[in-house]
């Protein structure tokens, strides 16, 4: 079962800072989940809340605000901005996979040129999954970038994610930790999608969907998921 931080490594340092992911990095992981949002001037900011109080405690807003002002606008317990995703890919050469979630509440064509630049030019056609809750925008990521993995998020248990993912061709069926039953986790498998499922951070709930035979996990401490899921899989070494 692999191993995503998720945004970066939210439970041991700011969600989404480019601090993050490279301390995450240092430690040897690999496997990174990250939110996506479009700045006023067209730019992919990584950042999760459309409204910055919570995050920065600013009254900014991320689709109103250009990715200069952003990049000033200091993140809590960091002296850093908001990163673009061109900042976080190119401060963490060796991941081997992404997840970008894109986050958006109308199908903004504005995502697809500059991810289809950013895919290009740090050759991550075989590293990353495009992921969202927002079916229109998989549909539209489908029509002008159809080589480019898409993956589901389902939160809730309706819509049917499985369907869902289905009927929009994706690879990756992104699970709330809520839905990961068993049954449903290997359905989905059988019908070809990759499950991953977010955000566990418990060592029952890793050992659980470990035994599930979950694809992979998405975690705020990735370090120490890797650690659990690392005895796991030892002991089930054949002696």
């Amino acid at each position: 079962m692999k191993i995503y931080g998720h945004r970066g490594a939210k439970g041991v340092a700011m969600e989404n800072s480019l601090a993050g992911f490279q301390l995450a990095a240092s430690q040897g992981i690999d496997r990174f989940e990250l939110d996506v949002r479009l700045s006023s001037d067209g730019q992919l900011m990584v950042v999760h809340d459309e409204k910055l109080k919570r995050l920065a405690d600013s009254h900014l807003s991320v689709s109103k605000s250009s990715a200069q002002i952003l990049g000033v606008t200091t993140l809590k317990g960091t002296q850093q901005g908001i990163p673009t995703l061109e900042q976080v890919v190119a401060a963490c050469p060796n991941v081997v996979h992404w997840q970008f979630e894109i986050k958006t509440q109308s199908t903004n064509p504005g995502f697809l040129q500059p991810m289809a630049h950013l895919i290009e030019r740090f050759q991550l056609e075989e590293k990353v999954v495009i992921t969202s809750k927002h079916t229109g925008i998989l549909r539209a990521f489908k029509r002008t970038l159809p080589h480019i993995a898409r993956g589901y998020v389902q939160e809730w248990p309706l819509p049917n994610g499985l369907r869902t993912a289905l009927a929009l061709q994706c690879t990756h069926l992104c699970l709330n930790k809520s839905l990961a039953r068993q049954s449903y986790i290997a359905k989905a498998q059988r019908k070809g999608l990759n499950v991953s499922i977010w955000t566990v951070n418990d060592a029952d709930d890793m050992t659980r969907l470990y035994r599930y035979k979950a694809d992979s996990i998405i975690s705020d401490y990735p370090q120490a998921a890797r650690e659990v899921i690392t005895a796991l899989a030892n002991q089930d070494k054949p002696a």
